[in-house]
This record gives C-alpha cells, structure tokens and sequence, in this order.
C-alpha cells in the first residue's frame, strides 16, 4: 500500500496542442516544472507521485531526466492519468495508439496505475449505444495495460459521460474494468461516496482523495465529505491498494494544500 500525491495541483491545466487537429496526440498537461513540484511534495514527506500523460510525454527524449529527478527527490511515479472520447469508432484507434504509447512509456518508470477518465458527451445527449462503446474500449485498454503488469481503473469526472451514479451503474454493468473513486466527483457527481465504494469494493485498487466544501476542492479534512468514515472502512476491509491525494481547483496556496493533506493523513498512515 502507497499513498501519493497528484502533481496537478500546482499548476493550471492544458491540453496539449497538437490534439486540436490529431486525436492522437491530445493529452492533459499541467503547466508545471516537474523538478519543482516534485521538491516541493517529497520536501512534505510524500514518496509516489502522479502525473498528467502530457507531463510524463515531456520526457520521451529525456527520460534520464525524469528518473534523476526522482532519484533526487527519492519519489516514484505511482499512476498516470490519461482520457479519451472513447465512444467515436474512427477516432479511438487513434486514442488507444496514444494510450498504448502512454502504458509503454509507463513500464519504464515502473509506474503501477493507469487512471482512465473521459467518455465523450455527445451535444443531443449519450445513449445505451454510446455507454456501450465506452464499456467496450475501456476494456480495450484494460487488457493492454494488464498484459503490460500495469492496472487501469476508469475515474468518473464531472463533465464527462459518467458523473453521477446512474451513469456510473449504467457503465459498471457493462465493463469488467476497475473503479478508481475520487471521492470528491463521486459526491459532487449527486452520490454517497462511501455507499459507492461499498458497493464496488471488488473492483478498487486505487482511490483518489479529495475533499469538497461547496463547489470547491479543498485540503483533507477542511470539506464536508466524511473522510475519516470512508478511510476506515477501506483499511477494516482489508484494502491492501494504494491512496492518491489530488486537490486540483483549490483557490488557495498549492503548498498548503499539500502539507495540509499529508497532516490529514498522518492519523491514518504512514505516509
């Protein structure tokens, strides 16, 4: 078991340009510099990190680079986050092209998760056909990234095809992938995370932890979600995965928010 911390929260969020005119090359990418951000979460105590598959594509020229990064920051990637449309038939070749690269560029580093999100909305609304599709791609890339010792777990976002928790049944009914809650979209999304969790609890290797009061994103322990309810019921259950802190849209000081977290989680384990 690992706890990490996601590298997005010290930056604003892009997507890479060459994705405007080629599906194949659209990733997210936070507008960081990784050496820094990096410092900044192991000075807090944190060894694992995750990033945005456009940050880690920043490296594929240099991955010396990144790894002396980690070496000198004694941190380790412990997942990738990617997206895709997933429900356009002519443009998810390209997509699980990209991911694959992603998944390839992973096993170097030793990176352990693929964090999926994404589903396209379509303007006139999605429809069984279009969760179906979605179903059937995510399990796609499930397949390449256990072939490649590597788990993928789909994360249900706001704004995208699955948010709420009809949506969220609608797709576990139809895939086998795992589910990787953030707790935070799971509430905002109108659901009870800890039912949610209760209820998929077989399909969870990897949780991200995020608080929420009102609309925003906040620092562990500072929302309104019952995070101490939800960690302890995951660690009486015997949840051997690994833990995940993203506090991204936070109006406040992006160190605090990490240090902040990290204090949180100390009453829980050993980070």
């Amino acid at each position: 078991m690992e706890v990490g911390y996601m590298t997005n929260g010290f930056g604003g969020l892009v997507g890479t340009g060459g994705g405007v005119t080629n599906v194949r090359e659209a990733k997210y990418l936070s507008l960081i510099d990784e050496a820094e951000v990096m410092k900044k979460i192991s000075e807090v105590g944190y060894r694992y990190i995750e990033l945005f598959d456009g940050n880690l594509e920043k490296f594929d020229d240099s991955p010396e680079k990144l790894k002396a990064y980690l070496a000198e920051t004694n941190t380790k990637i412990l997942g990738i986050y990617t997206g895709a449309n997933y429900i356009y038939t002519d443009a998810f070749e390209d997509e699980f092209f990209r991911i694959k690269k992603t998944i390839e560029n992973m096993k170097k580093f030793g990176a352990k998760h693929l964090v999926l999100g994404g589903g396209a909305i379509r303007a006139k609304g999605n429809g069984a056909k279009d969760y179906q599709l979605l179903a059937q791609n995510l399990d796609q890339v499930a397949r390449f990234a256990e072939e490649n010792d590597i788990i993928a777990s789909y994360h249900p976002h706001l704004g995208s095809a699955v948010e709420t928790p009809e949506q969220i049944d609608q797709l576990f009914s139809l895939t086998t992938i795992c589910f990787c809650p953030d707790i935070a979209h799971l509430v905002a999304g109108g659901g009870d995370a800890l039912e949610l969790i209760k209820k998929y609890r077989q399909r969870i290797e990897y949780v991200h932890l995020k608080d929420l009061k009102g609309s925003e994103f906040v620092p562990l322990g500072e929302g309104d979600i019952p995070l101490k309810e939800i960690i302890r019921y995951l660690k009486e259950d015997g949840f051997s995965g690994d833990w995940l802190v993203e506090i991204d849209g936070y109006s406040g000081d992006s160190s605090y928010a990490c240090e902040a977290s990290y204090k949180f989680l100390e009453q829980f384990f050993e980070v």
